[in-house]
């Protein structure tokens, strides 16, 4: 798929307030959303960066390392050439500010996401 990049990676830590202080005090890369066990960043190229404690629920399924989000120019079809190539994915489409995601595990059992934009057909709202 044309134009594929880095788009988001998800780290789950067991050391989570020494994990922020490494990105944010040493390396300088601004928080940009904090709650619970979750802390989010911001890196230059637009690049999401977040980091997840042992409490966090949501992501879970994060247990493999860190997780890459690829940049895609076409969501939809990179993710139904997946579908056809038997990948599986894991939950439900997600959408904000016009960017879709979703997660799958790669043949090893490697979680990955693919992030695109999310389309907006005439007449509907986004």
């Amino acid at each position: 798929m044309a134009g594929c990049g880095i788009g988001f990676v998800g780290i789950r830590t067991e050391r989570l307030d020494d994990m922020v202080e490494l990105f944010r005090d040493v390396i300088g890369v601004p928080v940009v959303r904090q709650h619970d066990d979750l802390v989010g960043f911001a890196l230059a190229d637009g690049t999401v960066l977040e980091l997840y404690g042992p409490g966090e629920k949501f992501h879970a399924f994060f247990t493999t390392g860190p997780v890459v989000g690829l940049r895609v120019d076409d969501f939809e079809a990179t993710r139904a050439a997946m579908i056809a190539a038997g990948v599986d994915f894991i939950g439900e489409i997600q959408h904000a500010a016009g960017v879709k995601w979703q997660h799958f595990y790669c043949p090893d059992g490697t979680i990955a996401e693919i992030i695109g934009p999310a389309v907006v057909h005439a007449g509907s709202a986004s």
